[in-house]
């Protein structure tokens, strides 16, 4: 037989490791010393496959990994890899999916809170990966009119999240480094909003009210500012929040641009 191009014998052994051929089809490939196993040597990548997806998400996701334990999060891996769920290759980025296949996950109806936990927890990944983004340039507003500020929008730095859970996920993500026995998180009636956004090369996680959560979540979706200041008032807020809340992004380096639009 000729031999298999380099993209057959990927596929052949993409198919080993996922468990959809045996390995008789890759065997007469395999150079090994006599006496040497094909099956057992090839079975080292099927083993290793489920053992990196497992290192990636606990290193992605570190709350939900030590809330859940070694044997749970296993199981959770060989679930999320048989579901067909991502697509990703690169290891880093397998987690991009994961809060929302927990939506429909079994262990989910027993830990409710673990697809807003991931959620929150893959925006401080992607936040730390993220590109920092431009510094803000004060002068760009300085000649702003009324006019201009309600016509605006406002560019967040590369990695600027907020997540808004009816969970205390802040509280359950400083957990990650607790011992599982020492976690005791009360969990009822304790919704929380958490800002993600970087600072230098470091990410900070804090806790932010709703009124501001919504705010930042409408200009992060690309409203103008004068319809974001609209909707607060609607929700109540005071006619100097907007204010407050741009000085208070400025003054945390979130803001990269404001232009009118």
């Amino acid at each position: 037989m000729s031999a298999p191009s380099l993209v057959e014998l990927q596929d052949l052994m993409t198919d080993w490791i996922l468990g959809d051929n045996e390995p008789s089809q890759l065997e007469e490939w395999v150079r090994l010393p006599h006496g040497t196993d094909p099956e057992v040597r090839l079975a080292i990548y099927r083993d290793g496959y489920p053992a990196r997806i497992t290192s990636s998400l606990a290193e992605a996701f570190p709350a939900v990994a030590n809330i859940l334990g070694d044997g749970s999060l296993a199981t959770l891996t060989d679930r999320f890899i048989e579901s067909g769920a991502f697509s990703e290759r690169n290891l880093n980025r397998i987690g991009r999916c994961l809060a929302e296949f927990l939506e429909s996950e079994p262990l989910t109806r027993d830990v409710p809170f673990l697809p807003d936990l991931a959620t929150l927890e893959w925006a401080n990944f992607e936040c730390f990966h993220s590109e920092t983004g431009f510094d803000f340039d004060p002068a760009t507003i300085s000649d702003f009119s009324l006019d201009d500020w309600m016509q605006s929008r406002i560019i967040f730095r590369p990695g600027t999240a907020v997540v808004t859970s009816p969970w205390p996920i802040h509280e359950l993500w400083m957990t990650r480094e607790l011992d599982r026995n020492e976690i005791d998180v009360d969990l009822v009636d304790r919704p929380e909003q958490v800002l993600v956004h970087r600072v230098g090369f470091a990410v900070e996680v804090q806790l932010i009210d709703l009124l501001e959560a919504h705010a930042l979540e409408r200009l992060l979706e690309g409203l103008h500012l004068g319809e974001v200041m609209t909707e607060l008032s609607d929700r109540g807020a005071q006619p100097n929040a907007v204010g407050d809340f741009f000085n208070r992004w400025l003054s945390r380096g979130l803001l990269s641009a404001c232009y009118r639009a």
